[in-house]
């Protein structure tokens, strides 16, 4: 019997990120306690890795200055925002600016900034960094988390997003545990 080997089609950079838009995402705002200040960016793509050992990562284009800086500290705290932060998200977005100077800041337990009044802070120690095409993922091992009841900011087709007020509802009465099957 023999095989035949077909190459899929190039996919279109354009078409590929349409398509992957239609997925809600959160924003988050990695910080850090950088040598010369606080430092800071914002990402949309957080995700859980593990939970034993309790591991998170993100990812950022390999050509960022931010990253570049965070991926050589050993401690950060992803911020992850709430729906009225809007401006937070686009400040650290931003190549320059004064980005601290947007939202209310505290140190955390890594003396990373923390933002009051976020829906979650996850605080981390870098486990590694990798590369992921022409992005850089950093692999965090968690150490401390925190979480408020403010609803989350997301981000779907091209724009920051709220969820439906029903979507903290619990709309199946069998809760799904897909993670453990």
């Amino acid at each position: 019997m023999s095989l035949t080997v077909t190459h899929p089609h190039a996919v279109d950079p354009s078409t590929l990120r349409r398509t992957l838009g239609r997925i809600p995402t959160s924003v988050a705002v990695v910080t850090a306690a950088g040598a010369d200040g606080p430092i800071g960016m914002t990402v949309g793509s957080l995700t859980s890795v593990s939970s034993d050992p309790p591991l998170v990562a993100f990812f950022a284009l390999a050509t960022s200055h931010t990253f570049s800086q965070l991926r050589s500290l050993d401690q950060f705290c992803i911020n992850v925002l709430a729906e009225g932060q809007g401006d937070v998200c686009f400040g650290f977005a931003a190549r320059t600016g004064a980005k601290f100077e947007v939202g209310q800041w505290e140190r955390c337990c890594s003396d990373a900034p923390r933002l009051h009044g976020a829906s979650a802070w996850i605080e981390c120690t870098r486990e590694s960094v990798f590369e992921a095409g022409d992005h850089l993922g950093m692999l965090g091992r968690v150490h401390h988390v925190d979480y408020s009841d403010h609803r989350p900011l997301v981000f779907h087709r091209g724009t920051l997003s709220r969820l439906h007020p029903g979507a903290a509802r619990d709309i199946c009465s069998t809760r799904l545990d897909w993670w453990t099957m």
